[in-house]
């Protein structure tokens, strides 16, 4: 057999094996976890998009942006190896202290926080600043995995039940909306929710539930509401309005997403970035990059690999032996999932604007730590 033929056969045959390992949820270690390996991939995709959506090109040099995301993803995988360790009596004994941890600092933004971009949201250290709120969602996803692993399975949530997980639910989202971060406070219900449906409730409560939230949406759009908040909804529903204005972030993100066309412009050719038309292009907007640049094609694979990804969260959930375990997997996987769709559907022109980032593209140390945190515990989950 020719060398070259050897080569590619020998490659094939450890690609196969190596499926063969990813896919089998009987593997204990970590590194042989299919969740592990697609965000590796995702987090590896999105520095480099990261490093073209920041590139100064007068300079012709990377930002100082891209350093400090490869050491955050770096710290992130640490941290992750250091939570997969843990057992899941640890994460459920433990997971009280992380969520009033995850209070205690919401609680110290409202008092000494730095304000940015509006909102009061971070902790200045010095060297370093946390944004909390990110944190907490995995607090909640802990805190409320812990509380219905302990009730029957059998039954559905009721009014009497759904109290508690209610007010652990209401008590972060509380302090995110006095930081005037209406984003991550919707955020925080979405988990809420995704992870009280997978438990079970009863229809009458839902039915409940979703009328009060729509009177709570309509008082809230009328009186609580700040203007740019309106102005996002405004843009959502005719980005034309004001395309100079409140519009013109959505504007720009559907010209550089449209000029990609099949197979994008190339990398580092970007028009929309280079010339800087596109805003908050290395957080909220870091996906049209994408777009252009690689265009259908370069999106419909990394859509591709969310989907992946998001599906061996599931099978973890599907293969967890403990409640405990499974309401952590679905929890973690809801993470991403509403961080992925709110991010997409904003940035498309589908949903309003609401300032959520696209896990491992978007800058944040904060969000990016947070984001490895929840595999940690995604992983801790898949070896009970």
């Amino acid at each position: 057999m020719p060398p070259f033929c050897e080569i590619c056969t020998r490659a094939l045959s450890t690609l196969k094996s190596l499926y063969i390992k990813l896919m089998n949820p009987g593997r204990h270690k970590i590194y042989h976890h299919s969740v592990f390996v697609f965000a590796l991939i995702l987090a590896v995709i999105g520095l480099f998009n990261l490093y073209s959506a920041t590139f100064v090109f007068e300079a012709g040099q990377a930002s100082p942006y891209f350093a400090a995301q490869l050491f955050y993803t770096l710290l992130g995988v640490v941290v992750m190896f250091a939570v997969s360790r843990l057992s899941l009596k640890h994460l459920y004994v433990w997971s009280p202290l992380f969520y009033a941890a995850s209070l205690l600092l919401l609680v110290l933004v409202l008092m000494v926080g730095a304000r940015m971009h509006g909102s009061l949201s971070w902790l200045d250290l010095g060297f370093v600043r946390l944004q909390p709120a990110e944190f907490g969602k995995v607090g909640l996803v802990l805190i409320l995995s812990r509380y219905l692993s302990q009730l029957p399975s059998e039954k559905d949530l009721n009014l009497k039940t759904i109290i508690a997980p209610l007010i652990l639910f209401l008590l972060p989202a509380a302090l995110v909306i006095m930081q005037n971060d209406l984003g991550s406070s919707l955020f925080y219900g979405f988990i809420f929710g995704t992870v009280v449906f997978v438990h079970g409730v009863r229809l009458r409560l839902v039915f409940v539930v979703v009328v009060l939230l729509c009177l709570a949406g309509l008082l809230s759009y009328e009186f609580a509401l700040k203007p740019y908040q309106k102005d996002r909804i405004v843009s959502f529903l005719n980005p034309e309005h004001d395309h100079r204005g409140s519009g013109y972030h959505l504007v720009q993100s559907k010209i550089a997403v449209g000029s990609g066309k099949i197979f994008g412009r190339g990398y580092l050719k970007g028009q929309s970035h280079r010339l800087k038309f596109l805003p908050e292009r290395h957080t909220d907007f870091v996906f049209p990059v994408l777009l252009e640049e690689w265009g259908f094609a370069g999106g419909a694979l990394t859509l591709l690999l969310y989907f992946l990804f998001l599906v061996s969260g599931i099978n973890i959930a599907a293969k967890s032996e403990t409640r405990f375990g499974y309401f952590i997997a679905v929890g973690c996987v809801g993470l991403f999932f509403w961080h992925l769709v709110i991010n997409l559907g904003g940035v498309l022109g589908l949903i309003p604007l609401t300032g959520v980032t696209l896990p491992f593209f978007s800058y944040g140390g904060s969000s990016l730590l947070a984001n490895w945190l929840a595999i940690g515990c995604l992983l801790s989950a898949a070896r009970r």
